[in-house]
């Protein structure tokens, strides 16, 4: 296959680019973007809209692009994903191994999924022996119900469909080359973050927020209520409104360069600035999370890429909040284009360019034959001739084979059956037994809970926390736990923000404001006693069930 569409659908924009298939070094013929209609992008999943797809087509007609082979890559939090270590098999054999072993990745109901892996590298095991880090994905087959259904809708052949974080993974190993750096795809709703280090994925995170609530805020601080995100982010890209720290605590490694400014305009550049703390922290907690494992190569760059590297300032605001040099992408060393297109930079386009060269195959070979295809009938009619001659040829070869040849493979096949019969009710029983063993550890898997981890992380209380401060309104549920705590100094509270920050039960933790509180005093003439009281909210990691618990207080 010479060329291939790949297509990556966003909340506000698509991205199309026509490339090299499974290539090492891919020709980019053409890029560009069209706006993606209100509603028809949902977590990933492709909604039916009467717009959308007669649009993708007339404008693959007006780009003169006639090749219908289409990939798509998909960002979605339904996509479940999990990092898992295998035998060093052979990778022809890795896929049987993955779809063998999946029950025990995903304790969920599979058949409604259709699962696929990337090899991520090589590692030694505790016996010395080599083992396979494996990204394993499950996608839900409603979710590639929705691409297959547009391909069809635009007259085009869906012929994979990748995981955004995979394509991201393929082009951007090259580019970090054998240093370890920190990839960042920001998007409107949402941003993966990607170590990479050696040509090798060393851990990845989807991060809940992206640039949407700047935008947002833009369209809040100018008022106006004809404006769209569009809009909105296209003046972002002009002009820089978020400022080069998120507070006057952080040292400016990079500074502002925005001057004469009014206070007014300095105060709404702070309210958009202030909307990317969110993602700072969960940024921040990725380096610290890959740090925190002993790494032979620290993080020595941060890579901005998507639609986020567009954004003017942004790149200063990463590199003075996470204390990394940051950089975002004009150009990709592994691909090269067959013309010169325009001046646009190619960074936003890390997904579509990376989904051509190694996609997973979360699209089953079923759904492959589902998917449109144009059909030439004056060949079919002439292939339906000669297979009609071939088959009449055949069966009068077939006349001409001796009658006691066949008895003699019937004799055979009978005194095989004969063989066999025994070993066949025993494999039937081990398949029952496996069935029965598997479905148990399903429903074992389900009655797992948030709040089952509620001991270990009081334990962890216990034993860090300092013991003069007072610990209030304890509640937990399924997803956080949420406390006051009373402290003597302001230190104190610093300190123990950090303690709780290294936890090792929790995924994040934020802090209220801390206000002044005084109690009576517990004999007569003493002086009252005064406390800094300020609330907490610790997130556990969620559980694979995703199911919500009973609050527990």
């Amino acid at each position: 296959m010479a060329r291939i569409l790949s297509v990556e659908i966003g909340n506000s924009i698509t991205r199309i680019s026509e490339l090299d298939f499974r290539v090492k070094n891919p020709k980019v013929y053409k890029y560009f973007c069209i706006p993606t209609p209100q509603g028809v992008l949902e977590d990933g999943f492709v909604r039916e809209n009467v717009d959308f797809a007669p649009t993708l087509k007339r404008t693959l007609s007006e780009n003169k692009i006639k090749t219908k082979q289409v990939v798509f890559t998909v960002t979605s939090s339904k996509i479940v994903t999990r990092e898992v270590s295998i035998p060093a098999i052979k990778m022809n054999q890795v896929g049987s191994y993955i779809r063998a072993n999946a029950n025990d990745y995903f304790p969920i109901d599979l058949s409604a999924y259709e699962i696929a892996h990337v090899v991520l590298g090589v590692e030694k095991g505790d016996d010395g022996k080599d083992k396979y880090r494996v990204m394993v994905m499950a996608a839900g087959k409603d979710l590639i119900a929705g691409y297959t259904k547009l391909a069809n809708n635009c007259g085009l052949r869906l012929m994979n469909l990748d995981y955004s974080g995979n394509s991201i993974y393929q082009i951007m190993k090259n580019e970090c080359g054998d240093k370890a750096k920190l990839v960042v795809k920001v998007e409107d709703g949402s941003t993966i973050a990607s170590v990479i280090a050696n040509r090798s994925m060393m851990l990845q995170r989807n991060i809940n927020y992206g640039f949407e609530r700047a935008l947002q805020a833009y369209m809040d601080i100018a008022d106006s209520y004809t404006m769209t995100q569009t809009e909105a982010f296209e003046a972002m890209c002009k002009k820089c409104y978020i400022k080069a720290v998120l507070s006057d605590r952080t040292k400016e490694v990079e500074r502002d360069e925005v001057y004469n400014e009014t206070e007014i305009e300095a105060e709404n550049r702070k309210k958009i600035t202030a909307t990317f703390g969110q993602l700072l922290s969960n940024l921040g907690r990725v380096i610290e999370l890959y740090n925190s494992k002993g790494p032979d190569l620290p993080i020595s760059e941060v890579v901005l890429v998507g639609m986020g590297s567009e954004i003017v300032g942004l790149t200063k605001l990463l590199t003075n909040e996470l204390g990394v040099p940051t950089k975002t992408v004009k150009n990709f060393g592994s691909v090269s284009t067959f013309q010169t297109l325009d001046a646009e930079s190619m960074g936003k386009y890390v997904g579509v360019l990376g989904a051509a060269l190694d996609p997973v195959n979360l699209l089953s070979e079923e759904s492959k034959k589902k998917s449109g295809r144009n059909v030439n009938y004056g060949l079919f009619t002439t292939l339906v001739l000669v297979a009609f001659v071939i088959a009449v040829i055949a069966m009068l070869a077939m006349a001409l084979v001796p009658y006691y040849t066949a008895k003699e493979v019937e004799t055979a096949l009978k005194q095989k059956e004969q063989t066999y019969q025994e070993a066949e009710v025993v494999h039937n029983q081990y398949l029952a037994m496996s069935d029965f063993y598997n479905e148990m550890k399903s429903k074992y898997k389900m009655t797992e809970h948030s709040n089952d981890e509620l001991v270990a992380f009081l334990t962890e209380m216990e034993e860090k926390l300092p013991a003069d401060i007072k610990v209030t309104e304890f509640t937990s549920d399924s997803e956080k736990a949420v406390f006051t705590i009373q402290v003597k100094e302001l230190e104190e509270a610093a300190k123990i923000f950090q303690i709780l920050r290294g936890f090792e039960s929790l995924m994040d933790v934020t802090v209220s404001e801390a206000s002044e509180k005084e109690e009576a005093a517990a004999e007569e003439g003493a002086e009252a006693e005064k406390w800094l009281q300020f609330g907490v909210e610790c997130y556990y990691y969620p559980i694979a069930t995703g199911e919500n618990a009973e609050a527990v207080e």
